[in-house]
């Protein structure tokens, strides 16, 4: 899949991506990390720090929006593709326009609901019962990984729009 991009920003582009999955990739491992230890200090000492869990929640909100995101990049999230295999190319092109732009609205949608819910936590002032920080932050992850989903999905939907229009053959995923 070529990016939609202006010249000279594929470095830029390239450096995001390392650090997006890098951060993924760290979250997960911290996450792992804080749980083990969590769960040796239970059943070795007999003691656990309440701010464990929390943190442990957070971060799994924070990896999961994150991985969406980039499951749009790599085309990974589950997708019905037996209509689009077996229909001609513009017919195939036109679905999948259709599909990610319907993809990207609706990730709009998480965009101004999830900042709605976060203005209204923070207009409660609401904090974490462990750790003491304000209820919103931990949700920033929503609204925020939801406007690089609608990026993706609204560049998906264009650039299938392109290749329809310029009749290029449609990227067939059959299995063998």
């Amino acid at each position: 899949m070529k990016p939609l991009l202006l010249p000279g920003m594929t470095d830029l582009v390239k450096k995001l991506n390392r650090v997006e999955e890098g951060v993924a990739a760290f979250s997960l491992l911290g996450i792992a990390l804080l749980t083990f230890v969590e769960t040796a200090l239970r059943y070795t000492v007999n003691y656990t720090f309440t701010w464990f869990g929390e943190v442990a929640n957070y971060t799994m909100i924070f990896c999961t929006y994150l991985a969406a995101s980039i499951g749009i990049k790599y085309g990974t999230h589950f997708s019905m593709e037996a209509i689009t295999e077996y229909a001609p190319d513009k017919v195939s092109h036109l679905l999948k326009t259709v599909a990610y732009f319907l993809s990207g609205v609706v990730t709009i949608l998480f965009i101004w609901y999830g900042t709605k819910h976060l203005m209204t936590l923070q207009g409660f002032g609401v904090k974490s019962s462990a750790m003491q920080i304000p209820m919103f932050i931990p949700y920033i992850p929503i609204p925020l990984f939801a406007l690089t989903m609608t990026f993706r999905f609204f560049a998906l939907s264009l650039r299938h729009f392109r290749d329809f229009l310029q009749g290029k053959p449609f990227e067939r995923v059959r299995r063998k």
